[in-house]
């Protein structure tokens, strides 16, 4: 058995191997970055909709308790 022929049945395959696992780390290294942008855009969208929430509430209680006063004064 020659060099190359040992070059080609042993080390070519074991190269391709450890580029494409480098890669495919590379690849998995972006994708957790990319899910930690989604997630901190995920918790400001969820903090805005707890602003909104909050702010409907209180103009419900604000109407019920103008709701509350009109029905004292018209004693029902």
């Amino acid at each position: 058995m020659t060099n190359a022929q040992f070059f080609t049945a042993l080390c070519l395959p074991l190269i391709v191997f450890l580029v494409g696992f480098y890669f495919q780390n590379t690849g998995i290294r972006d994708l957790r970055f990319d899910l930690g942008d989604l997630r901190s855009d995920m918790n400001l969208r969820f903090s805005r909709f707890d602003q909104k929430f909050g702010d409907l509430t209180s103009k419900v209680v604000g109407i019920d308790n103008r709701l509350i006063r009109v029905e004292e004064r018209l004693k029902l």
